[in-house]
């Protein structure tokens, strides 16, 4: 029973991994562009098939952008990846995720993830507004218990 650098069993056919093919399918379901140079994307796939994904951008050492794309069923492991990837590998402060106004499946995604809707740029996209949500990391509910551990520095006793 195999997993991956994720914490995700690879039982059932669930796999998660960070690749350009990734990030090419979030930037095409958002119609936009995915440029692997200065950004990241981690994906979830179920049976070789991404399912879900999130690209992230515009790391400036305090904030990032993410942009979240999900087509099919998602796992907890997949939501306590791309946090522990934006607050621990990244060691931002604050994800920003930006959501179109007339998205709703989407806008409840990241409340119920624990975003809160921070700004609005009003007539941005061709439905609406473009809403900002952030969510900080002593806001992150998906921290605490990682992969069945505490994942803390180590100290020695020595």
């Amino acid at each position: 029973m195999g997993g991956n650098r994720f914490g995700v069993s690879n039982r059932m056919g669930w796999r998660i991994d960070s690749n350009v093919s990734v990030g090419n399918w979030v930037a095409e379901k958002l119609e936009t562009g995915f440029f692997a140079e200065r950004s990241e994307a981690i994906g979830l796939f179920k049976d070789d098939k991404i399912v879900a994904g999130v690209i992230y951008e515009k790391w400036n050492g305090k904030s990032i952008v993410c942009h979240i794309v999900i087509e099919g069923r998602i796992t907890p492991s997949f939501i306590k990846a791309i946090c522990n990837y934006a607050f621990r590998v990244c060691k931002v402060d604050k994800v920003i995720g930006p959501v179109y106004s007339d998205n709703e499946k989407s806008i409840r995604f990241v409340k119920n993830m624990g975003f809160v809707e921070e700004a609005r740029l009003s007539d941005c996209q061709p439905n609406g507004d473009i809403i900002l949500f952030a969510l900080k990391r002593a806001d992150c509910r998906f921290l605490g218990d990682l992969y069945g551990t505490e994942n803390t520095e180590a100290t020695s006793a020595n």
